[in-house]
């Protein structure tokens, strides 16, 4: 089912890209941006993110684009480190909303970290899909800043490394 989801989304992607074959890539409607997000908490917590992202404006309603990202955590006996990568479209309905639809691939690893120098590190392997459904406001121009929510609606609650399906989503990107 991942990989059907997967497959959709590239093909999506690939097939909005491909309605502009007939006219060169207009250099002006490109969008580069993202987010980078700090944390610190209880038991020495620390986290650290960052996502960057590319999108084309197919038409004055859709962008297309692929973002990446890479997220590291640390607690006092953990930590993780988790990528992701995938397509997404955004569609605006009104110049300040907008709707995502985004796929996701996460791979990385969480390391339990023994205080028993006798004991060995436990670690376990991430590797899980996303679809993240949603929208919100974004702010109009060639610097744009938006935010919103979203839900995977690929999230199953005893298996996901996602404490929840709703995720809020913030970011700047800039239009040349």
């Amino acid at each position: 089912m991942k990989n059907i989801l997967f497959t959709l989304m590239f093909v999506i992607s690939i097939g909005s890209f491909a309605q502009t074959s007939d006219q060169e890539l207009n250099p002006n409607k490109w969008r580069v941006g993202g987010g980078i997000g700090l944390g610190f908490g209880s038991n020495d917590y620390f986290g650290f993110s960052i996502s960057p992202s590319v999108g084309y404006e197919i038409t004055p309603m859709i962008e297309a684009g692929v973002s990446a990202g890479y997220q590291y955590s640390k607690w006092s006996y953990a930590k993780q480190n988790l990528f992701n990568f995938g397509p997404y479209v955004n569609f605006y309905p009104v110049d300040f909303l907008f709707l995502r639809s985004h796929f996701e691939h996460y791979l990385g690893t969480h390391t339990w970290q023994s205080s028993n120098p006798d004991v060995s590190d436990l670690k376990e392997n991430y590797d899980e899909s996303a679809l993240w459904l949603g929208g919100g406001y974004r702010s109009p121009g060639k610097v744009s800043f938006h935010v919103g929510i979203m839900y995977n609606v690929l999230y199953k609650e005893n298996s996901s490394i996602f404490s929840t399906g709703l995720r809020p989503m913030a970011g700047v990107s800039f239009g040349f």
